[in-house]
């Protein structure tokens, strides 16, 4: 029994941890799962990360979590690629729980439910300690492809979007040291609302802009990343969640005139999400 699957990175919009609602849009990045499954009652699950030297934790959770909502007993075989840069800001995370759990199910032949897909993979992040929020935004996005504005606490939807297609996105990633400063993030919340009411009335961009000023700031980013990104021709720019990845939309390639601001990955928006192979 053998399953395989992928799920997306994402951008943020909105970063949820100062008020608990967020927003993220898929992105043309992957993470692929692979799943081999063993009737033999012995419940051994053995994970390997293809492309890093990073524990494989995290996707023997998926695994195990998953085996034992259904109440199997399996030994496993899991195994993962990405495309994603991990610990980024970039939601590798719930793309790789995203595509595990998806990969799971696919070798079990159970029926795809997608709440249930997205319930067992932050299930798995927060028993790996690895979400603050439970990353409802990320997680949507990664999964349902295009733009997820989400209330992280409810595990609510609250406005599916799709991206348009035809932008390119550049995701920058300076030499920078990562900083999760939980407190100071949270001291955002009356001014990160009022930018997440431009998300819900449809004004991403502004308010990607908006969110990454505001964050970069409480963590010591610089500013002026998204400032020169916008000098360069982009349409918007800002710090993707927690960073230190920053995202740029253009509509025309500009990627030679960012080339002095860190490492770029070109791609572009998804709005089909996670799939079976």
């Amino acid at each position: 029994m053998e399953g395989r699957a992928y799920a997306l990175a994402s951008g943020t919009i909105i970063n949820a941890i100062a008020s608990g609602k967020g927003g993220a849009f898929g992105l043309d990045l992957k993470v692929y799962a692979k799943v081999k499954l063993i009737d033999d009652n012995k419940n051994k699950i053995v994970g390997k990360v293809l492309d890093s030297d990073i524990e494989p934790n995290l996707i023997v959770r998926c695994v195990k979590n998953t085996l034992n909502y259904f109440g199997y007993n399996y030994s496993a075989y899991v195994e993962t690629k990405t495309e994603i840069p991990i610990k980024s800001g970039l939601s590798s995370s719930s793309a790789t729980s995203n595509a595990t759990v998806l990969a799971t199910l696919s070798a079990l032949g159970e029926k795809i439910n997608d709440k249930l897909v997205l319930d067992l993979a932050i299930k798995s992040c927060f028993d790996e300690n690895l979400t603050v929020t439970g990353a409802y935004d990320d997680a949507t996005a990664s999964y349902y492809g295009g733009i997820c504005l989400t209330d992280n606490i409810k595990r609510e939807i609250l406005k599916k979007d799709k991206m348009r297609e035809n932008l390119k996105v550049y995701v920058i990633l300076p030499n920078l040291k990562k900083n999760v400063d939980v407190k100071k993030m949270k001291l955002l919340k009356d001014f990160i609302d009022p930018i997440f009411n431009l998300a819900l009335n449809g004004d991403y961009f502004k308010a990607l802009f908006l969110n990454g000023l505001l964050y970069s700031s409480a963590l010591n980013f610089p500013n002026d990343i998204a400032i020169k990104a916008l000098e360069a021709g982009a349409l918007t720019a800002g710090l993707s969640g927690t960073g230190p990845a920053y995202i740029v939309i253009a509509e025309e390639d500009i990627k030679d005139r960012l080339k002095d601001l860190g490492k770029i990955i070109e791609t572009k928006p998804n709005n089909e999400g996670a799939k079976i192979l």
